[in-house]
């Protein structure tokens, strides 16, 4: 438990989205002594920062976005048993500390970005400096997600925070003997009301940055709102063949078109409820049976 607890501590600080993956299953693992095991990665934690081997905002991040949200993620879960209501009450805590990190952080971050940026360019200036036309192209690109991540990296890194917390879900209930409906998960409605709000702000120019931030930041759920009912309509044939449960999810990972139709989908049955459609299906087919 101890050696999981500060492996757990160094990949954290790599990466938050890795992190909460570990963390949760780890956490939903030792469960019984979650506490106990908490308190070792944070521990482990503080050694790095007090080593200088994390910087301040590492140590922040880690401490608030996997440390706090796993203590209220397990909470959650102890006290109500619902693995969604755990994944949204620590995807809120996450939110909110987003907003205190761009409103404390927000210049340094922005900063941060274009160090980076600017030493990819020196690579690739190094790289392809024989080849122009590969060059202002390659240059084109990274000049182009410069802007994207300046404008938009809240709602991007919301977007790693909140699949870390499903991934890591995903992994816990198979583990748990209350295992997880996932084919059942099913949004709170007046989520709806978020959708539109944020959508109004996308349509004003002044405001349209913050309305991508915060599609942003619903997407991912919707998104697995959307997996919930393709598992509910073809999870049982996809599970009787592994090569065509993998081929799926490399085409979803990796075509955008159809993670926005999948996300489309599960915006979709929080008013159509395509599940209780199929049933009633099935009822009718079966009365006329």
């Amino acid at each position: 438990m101890y050696v999981a607890a500060i492996l757990g501590a160094f990949i954290a600080s790599i990466s938050p989205f890795w992190g909460l993956i570990v963390i949760i299953t780890y956490g939903g693992k030792y469960r019984d002594q979650f506490y106990r095991f908490l308190i070792f990665f944070l521990v482990a934690e503080v050694l790095l920062k007090v080593l200088n081997i994390v910087d301040f905002l590492t140590f922040t991040d880690v401490f608030f976005v996997v440390g706090a949200a796993t203590l209220l993620y397990f909470s959650i879960y102890k006290r109500n048993g619902f693995h969604l209501a755990a994944i949204l009450a620590a995807y809120v805590l996450n939110i909110v500390y987003a907003v205190i990190r761009h409103l404390v952080f927000g210049t340094m971050i922005t900063e941060n970005i274009g160090k980076m940026i600017n030493t990819y360019r020196d690579m690739l200036e190094n790289t392809w400096q024989s080849n122009s036309d590969q060059l202002a192209v390659a240059l084109q690109i990274l000049e182009s997600s410069r802007q994207i991540f300046a404008k938009y990296y809240l709602g991007i890194w919301l977007l790693s925070i909140a699949f870390g917390l499903y991934c890591g879900t995903l992994i816990f209930s198979k583990q748990n003997i209350q295992k997880w409906h996932h084919k059942l998960i099913r949004l709170p409605y007046e989520m709806v009301y978020l959708v539109i709000a944020t959508l109004v702000m996308f349509l004003i120019p002044n405001t349209r940055d913050l309305g991508i931030n915060l599609l942003l930041i619903l997407a991912p759920l919707f998104l697995i709102q959307g997996i919930s009912i393709l598992d509910f309509f073809w999870g049982n044939f996809f599970r009787k063949s592994k090569l065509l449960l993998f081929l799926l999810i490399i085409s979803v990972v990796f075509n955008y078109f159809i993670l926005s139709l999948i996300a489309l989908f599960g915006l979709l049955d929080i008013w159509l409820n395509f599940r209780k459609i199929r049933v009633m299906e099935d009822i009718d087919e079966n009365h006329s049976g």
